[in-house]
């Protein structure tokens, strides 16, 4: 199912044409929408298949009896859409999750387009990042008709301004190029998501599991919560904390 080089090669042509499926955004809001139409055209090129209404809402894609809809972020306004689709109609669904694994940061003078720095971004994800992806579905996950595909994507992420301060959010203006494809793969059972427990613990705090699986604060309890709710895990409080148990 993965094909790195076509991967690439849409990136590239969607650099060179900075338009595919319709007008060019402004800078700051043109990142996810460049992504989400690349993972389109990289579902599917057939363009007949592209927005579909399917009852009262619109498919990202609708083809050969699967909807597939491509979600960057929020999973949880994804939800109403989702329960609509697996309790309405007879459609298959898919839902693509990219995950961005390893960041380059490129600085570039907005007057001149210089570019005056580079460096990598200390924030570095992995698989596990589709835990707390799945937290705001699990109402619908795991179900017979419902797949999700994890796209693991490195990108490249330039820089037109400095920091804007006192802002936790657009706190720069900037384009978000993906680049490669690292690896694309499906999940849709609960016991797939097994690989994400520790195999040398039975038992766990949640502290513990934060440092086996690099997470912490609500991305770390987003993961414990849903892998109680999909039953791999056991929750029980002993003192003032909770313990954790593989089923």
């Amino acid at each position: 199912m993965m094909d790195a080089e076509r991967f690439e090669a849409l990136c590239r042509e969607d650099c060179e044409t900075l338009r595919i499926l319709g007008k060019e955004s402004g800078i700051g809001t043109y990142k996810e929408k460049r992504l989400h139409r690349i993972l389109k055209r990289y579902v599917t090129e057939n363009e007949a298949a592209y927005e579909i209404p399917v009852g009262r809402y619109v498919a990202d894609i609708c083809e050969g009896g699967r909807v597939t809809e491509i979600q960057t972020r929020a999973f949880g306004r994804l939800l109403p859409k989702l329960r609509y689709y697996l309790e309405q109609t007879d459609l298959s669904v898919t839902v693509v999750c990219p995950v961005i694994r390893n960041k380059l940061l490129i600085r570039v003078d907005p007057e001149t387009g210089e570019i005056l720095r580079r460096k990598m971004s200390p924030s570095h994800k992995d698989a596990s990042d589709l835990l707390p992806c799945l937290f705001g579905i699990r109402e619908v996950f795991p179900s017979e008709r419902l797949k999700i595909r994890l796209l693991i994507i490195d990108a490249e992420e330039y820089r037109y301004s400095e920091r804007v301060r006192y802002r936790k959010t657009g706190a720069y203006e900037s384009e978000l190029f993906p680049v490669t494809l690292v690896s694309d793969e499906e999940f849709s059972s609960a016991e797939e998501l097994r690989r994400f427990l520790p195999e040398s613990k039975e038992s766990f705090s949640a502290a513990e599991y934060g440092n086996f699986i690099k997470k912490k604060g609500r991305d770390l309890y987003s993961c414990l919560n849903l892998l109680c709710s999909v039953g791999l895990l056991d929750r029980r409080k002993v003192g003032k904390k909770y313990i954790y148990s593989v089923k």
